[in-house]
C-alpha cells in the first residue's frame, strides 16, 4: 500500500477512497475510507496495480521508502508536474530485477515461474512449474504440472496447431479470429471443445455529449437506433456475440436492471427522431404567418369584388339589383 499508493492511480476508484492503512497487529491490516465505497473488495482483487509482495524483496527489505526507493520499475522518476505522483517518487525496482530482468519472483499461486524462451529479441515461450507447496495442492496423480504459454506469429498459426494437437488450449479473444472460432465450434466438435463465458465487457461507442453534432440528444438517439447492431454480430463477429444495451453487462453489480424504452435497431424509429418538431416560437411564428395569408388571400379576393361591380355599375347591370322595380310608365319613380 505505501509503495503502489505513493502514486497516483486515478483510472479507477478506490485509491481515492482511502484515507489511510495501518498494520494493528501482526495478523491485523486496517483500512479506512473517506466514505462507504462497495466495492473495495472487488477491487482490491484486481491485477493491478496492489500487489502482495514479500518485505525481502523491497529494494532495503521492509524498511524501503516509498518516495527515495519505490518497488515500480527501476529507473524510473515521476515528478510533482506530472499525472502519476504528487510529489518526487524514486523507483528502485525489487531484488533480483523482476522476472522481465531475469529474476525469480513466485507469488503464492498455483504456478510458479521457471524461465522464458527467446527467439532473437522476441518472446516464444514463458514456463511455469505446479506450485507443490500452494495451501490448496492438487489431488490424484492426474493433473497438469507444467503450463508452457507460446507465441504464434499468426491467427492462422493457432489454429492449425489446436488442430494438429500441438496446442492444448487457447484461452481470450485475441489469439483467434472470431470467423475462427466459430468453424471450430460447428465443425470440429469431436476433438475441441468451444467454451464461451458471460459477456464481462462490452464493446463501446463513445460519443462526445459536450461538443458537436452529438451534444444533441435527438442526435443521439438517432445514431443509436439506426446501428444494425444484430446485423454487426452476425456478419462482422461470426454471431457469437448479443447486442449490449449498456455500458456494462447486465451480471455487473447494480447493471441487472431491464430498462425500457430500449436502445434497439429500428430505422423508421431513427427516421422519425431525425425530423424533429418545431421549436414553440417557430410555431407562433407559423401561425402569424398563416393568418398573414388568409388575410392577403382576403384582402384580393375584396378587392377584386369591388372592381367587378364598379364595372358592372357602369354598363348598368349592378351585382345587386333594387328590390322594387320602377313601373313602366316612363318616368323615374322616387322611392321614400
Amino acid at each position: 500500500f505505501d509503495h503502489v499508493l505513493a502514486l497516483t492511480h486515478s483510472w479507477y476508484g478506490m485509491p481515492g477512497q482511502i484515507d489511510d492503512w495501518s498494520c494493528t497487529d501482526d495478523w491485523t491490516f486496517v483500512v479506512s475510507t473517506k466514505a462507504k465505497y462497495y466495492p473495495l473488495l472487488q477491487e482490491l482483487t484486481f491485477i493491478r496495480p496492489l500487489r502482495m509482495q514479500s518485505p525481502n524483496v523491497f529494494a532495503s527489505g521492509s524498511t524501503t521508502s516509498a518516495k527515495d526507493e519505490n518497488s515500480c520499475v527501476y529507473g524510473t522518476v515521476f515528478g510533482d508536474d506530472d499525472d502519476y505522483a504528487d510529489t518526487v517518487v524514486t523507483c528502485a525496482g525489487i531484488q533480483g530485477g523482476g522476472v522481465s530482468n531475469g529474476g525469480n519472483v513466485s507469488g503464492t499461486g498455483r504456478w510458479i515461474y521457471t524461465k522464458t524462451v527467446k527467439s532473437g529479441d522476441s518472446i516464444s515461450q514463458v514456463h511455469f512449474a505446479r506450485n507443490e507447496n500452494h495451501w490448496d495442492p492438487p489431488t490424484g496423480s492426474k493433473f497438469v504440472k507444467e503450463l508452457v504459454v507460446i507465441h504464434y506469429a499468426t491467427h492462422a498459426a493457432v489454429k492449425a496447431a489446436l488442430l494438429d494437437g500441438t496446442l492444448d488450449a487457447v484461452m481470450g479473444s485475441g489469439p483467434l479470429k472470431v470467423a475462427d472460432i466459430a468453424d471450430l465450434k460447428k465443425n470440429n466438435r469431436a476433438t475441441l471443445s468451444v467454451l464461451l463465458t458471460e459477456p464481462i465487457q462490452n464493446r463501446i461507442v463513445v460519443m462526445n455529449t459536450a461538443k458537436g453534432p452529438t451534444k444533441d440528444l435527438q442526435t443521439r438517439k438517432v445514431i443509436i437506433h439506426a446501428v444494425n447492431k444484430p446485423s454487426i454480430i452476425k456478419n462482422d463477429l461470426a454471431g457469437l456475440e448479443s447486442p449490449a444495451e449498456a455500458l456494462f453487462p447486465k451480471d455487473a453489480p447494480y447493471c441487472g436492471a431491464d430498462l425500457t424504452p430500449r436502445p434497439e435497431y429500428d430505422f423508421e424509429k431513427a427516421r422519425l427522431l431525425n425530423c424533429p418538431e418545431p421549436e414553440e416560437n417557430n410555431k407562433i411564428q407559423d401561425v402569424i404567418i398563416a393568418i398573414i395569408i388568409v388575410l392577403a388571400f382576403a384582402a384580393v379576393a375584396f378587392g377584386t369584388v369591388l372592381v367587378v361591380m364598379y364595372r358592372r355599375e357602369k354598363i348598368g347591370e349592378p351585382i345587386f339589383q333594387p328590390l322594387v322595380k320602377p313601373q313602366e310608365t316612363g318616368k323615374d319613380m322616387d322611392i321614400a
